[in-house]
């Protein structure tokens, strides 16, 4: 059985919990099924909870502590969890987006999930690939299709 290991943006992933619907939503419904293993870092966890924490976001969805503990658990324990020892400068006209790339490459991605222009603008990067939440989506359809 291949395994499959992918990044989710903070943007996907904050999605994914607001939305009750979409390809973000699916996406971290598979990835908590483990139909996928979510590769995380640090620094991409403590953005995510910092915005889900932003008043706009917080008060707007509904968000609470017993939900953003859930998440914080499903983010440090079920994910391959990286330390940010990589740094990558790749995107130049983001940089802080580099965090997905070094994390992906750390953790030995096969992809990075994304609905940022400077991510899937690359494509690819050393053998990952870069794809937003349908594609990626589309792509796990066919794997799973194979076994």
């Amino acid at each position: 059985m291949q395994k499959i290991n992918a990044v989710i943006d903070t943007n996907t992933f904050v999605s994914g919990i607001i939305s009750p619907k979409g390809s973000p939503r699916k996406v971290l419904e598979l990835a908590r099924k483990e139909v996928f293993k979510a590769v995380t870092s640090v620094s991409i966890n403590r953005e995510i909870l910092e915005v889900l924490h932003r008043d706009y976001i917080y008060v707007k969805y509904g968000l609470n502590e017993d939900i953003i503990d859930d998440i914080a658990i499903f983010l440090y324990e079920g994910t391959i969890l990286t330390d940010d020892t990589f740094k990558f400068s790749v995107i130049k006209k983001d940089p802080a987006d580099n965090k997905f790339i070094s994390c992906a490459i750390e953790g030995e991605a096969d992809y990075i999930i994304s609905g940022d222009e400077h991510l899937l603008n690359l494509k690819h990067y050393k053998g990952i690939q870069i794809v937003n939440a349908f594609s990626f989506l589309k792509i796990l359809e066919k794997i799973l299709k194979k076994k």
